[in-house]
Order: structure tokens, then sequence, then C-alpha cells
């Protein structure tokens, strides 16, 4: 049998999908204010978040 399996840390889950920063519709120009401004991508997803 050559099944493979997956590390529990590597599996989708569709109860949480991922989010990225394109998720968020800001345009390119927010999105390099904000990194001027000290903001990563996690900072600008909790930002769109909240």
């Amino acid at each position: 049998m050559n099944e493979m399996i997956t590390p529990s840390h590597e599996q989708q889950s569709d109860d949480y999908p991922q989010i990225v920063i394109a998720d968020t519709d800001w345009t390119e120009e927010e999105r390099n204010a904000m990194r001027e401004n000290g903001y990563d991508d996690m900072d600008m997803l909790r930002a769109w978040l909240s």
C-alpha cells in the first residue's frame, strides 16, 4: 500500500477557509500606504476583520 498521509497541520479545513490580503478588496495603493505606516500583512488582515 502506497497511501499518502498528509500531516494534520497541512490539512485544509472547509470550516476555516484561509483568508489572504487580496480578499480585503483594498487597492495596491492602500496596501502600500499601510505598509509605509508599519503594517504587515497580518496587521492588515486583523484591521480588515475588525
